[in-house]
């Protein structure tokens, strides 16, 4: 399982957060992982978000409902919301410490997404707010207010880690306290920097809130989180199943149930999750007001939607639904002035779903993104030559590939955007040595990028993987057209252990065990493969 590895610089970045009246503010960096959905310039209670918030001490009902209001948007990564509604709980009752204090969570780092030292500053200030509110309060909320404190004290990483560790204690003294596990086990996963071997203790937090009521939304999107950075996703299914169903406005939770479905191999359910995500976005695009036909691109988590979305539709061989996604982005691509890195590389996927889905005459008919966009060049070139491969055209496959650049200079995703174009390159290689029936050359080209997709960068940069399949069943069809049957039996194994269940990789093994004369393993592998696939037989081959 790989490690969740999201670079700031890749962030999309959404509309500035109107400030609430009365409330003393500075302007709110967007979370990478978030939705824009308020509008207006006062803010009103949003429905659809799950469940979350806790009572408070406050003699304002309206600051209450909001204050509860804005952690189920917190909880659902609807940040600028969240913060919105917090603010507005402010102003409802200026003397409600614990509506500083939500503030002070909302507006804080996530998993994906650190917060600057400027914002810091200021959050230490509401939070310093929040502890004079108070000095005569509850016992749970002052010591609440003090693990906060400590999220804002020194730098940012010993700030979360002592929160961490705060809240971890409170979590502990308060093990009933749902409200207060879900918030320790989200400051655990941010101070631990995604590491699979600290997982043990938000996983067993998680697990105890999930036991009690499993239908509590903020514990099923971190569960989801947890699981797949543990390494064992297959865990969190089952809730996984519910999500959607349970906070059916929230497109950021609406999609999360894509992580798992992913990794234990049900792409088809992680294209469907991600395309009604997308429907979200558009409607929280119209809500707003932002400029057509664009203008949902602003939104923060759209682009990681529309990418999660083509990369399900890909592994299930669902043309219809993979176009549904592609063909709006490839059209924003065209009009674009300019592309950031991440739109580049999102983009490079809808060109490749066109060339897996769509008529060759389409794909060649999408015109080159602008000279300065070195990502999204050398993906169009790839998919291009893919969709060449796929009519058998070997000229037009042969002058995709020379037009393959060795590298991005400066590499704006840290080594991913070289890696991957190195990878897209070898695979063209690769698919011209299998038309020249040479699988011979065309298991080494294969094997070298196996070996790239399979390691860092490429293995830790994104959800979905930036790399759109596992090349390693390239290699296992070159083996087996060179009649190394055994040899290919290893090497679509390690690839289904890469990516569980998927369809190509199980028709591929089927392929194989026929040739070895395992009759039964083959139709059992045939059956499954179909199952999982969503476009014709003829077209999983």
């Amino acid at each position: 399982m790989r490690v969740l590895a999201i670079a700031p610089a890749l962030l999309l970045l959404g509309a500035a957060l109107p400030p609430a009246s009365g409330v003393t503010t500075a302007a709110f960096s967007p979370h990478w992982c978030g939705d824009a959905v308020q509008t207006g310039e006062r803010p009103t209670i949003l429905r659809g978000y799950g469940q979350g918030g806790f009572p408070v001490r406050t003699g304002n009902p309206e600051a209450q409902a909001f204050f509860s209001n804005g952690m189920q948007l917190a909880h659902a990564f609807a940040h600028k919301a969240a913060v919105s509604a917090m603010q507005e709980s402010r102003r409802l009752d200026p003397d409600c410490a614990m509506c500083s204090w939500g503030e002070a969570y909302a507006a804080g780092p996530t998993i994906n997404y650190p917060i600057d030292d400027a914002e810091r500053k200021r959050l230490a200030e509401v939070t310093a707010n929040a502890e004079r509110l108070a000095a005569d309060g509850p016992e749970k909320e002052r010591r609440l207010i003090a693990a906060m404190k400590l999220r804002y004290a020194g730098d940012a990483k010993q700030g979360n880690k002592g929160f961490a560790e705060a809240m971890d204690a409170l979590a502990r003294a308060y093990p009933d306290d749902d409200s207060i596990a879900v918030v320790a086990s989200d400051a655990l996963l941010i101070a631990s920097d995604a590491k699979p071997d600290q997982m043990a203790r938000p996983v067993a937090l998680l697990e105890t809130v999930l036991q009690r009521n499993p239908d509590y939304a903020p514990a099923i999107h971190f569960y989801i989180h947890a699981t797949e950075i543990a390494g064992f996703p297959k865990r969190a299914e089952p809730y996984a199943d519910r999500l959607a169903g349970i906070a059916p406005a929230a497109s950021h939770l609406v999609h999360m149930p894509s992580h798992t479905y992913y990794w234990v191999g049900r792409y088809e359910d992680a294209a469907a999750t991600n395309q009604k995500a997308v429907e979200l976005g558009f409607a929280n695009a119209r809500r707003l007001k932002l400029a057509e036909p664009d203008g949902v691109w602003t939104l923060a988590y759209h682009g990681h939607n529309v990418q999660f979305g083509i990369g399900g539709a890909l592994m299930a061989g669902d043309a219809e639904r993979g176009l549904a996604i592609a063909r709006p982005l490839v059209a924003m691509g065209a009009r674009a002035p300019k592309l950031d890195p991440y739109k580049q590389a999102v983009l490079g996927q809808g060109y490749i779903a066109i060339a897996r889905f769509a008529p060759l005459a389409e794909t060649l008919a999408i015109a080159a993104p602008a000279k300065d966009a070195a990502i999204g060049q050398a993906l169009w070139h790839y998919a291009r030559g893919e969709a060449y491969a796929r009519a058998g055209d070997r000229t037009g496959l042969e002058a995709e590939a020379r037009a393959m650049p060795k590298k991005i200079k400066p590499d704006p995703l840290e080594g991913s955007a070289t890696a991957a174009i190195t990878v897209a390159r070898l695979v063209l290689e690769g698919r011209m040595a299998m038309l020249d029936n040479r699988p011979d050359k065309a298991a080494k080209a294969f094997a070298r990028a196996a070996a790239l997709e399979e390691a860092k960068p490429l293995a830790e940069w994104t959800d979905p993987p930036l790399w759109w399949y596992p090349v390693r069943r390239d290699l296992a069809a070159a083996l087996l057209a060179q009649g190394k049957s055994k040899e290919a039996l290893a090497e679509i194994e390690a690839s289904l252990r890469h990516r569980p269940l998927d369809p190509v990789a199980l028709a591929t093994r089927s392929q194989i065990q026929a040739k070895l004369g395992n009759a039964s393993a083959a139709r059992g592998d045939r059956a499954v493969a179909l199952a999982h696939w969503h476009g014709t037989a003829v077209t999983l081959g």
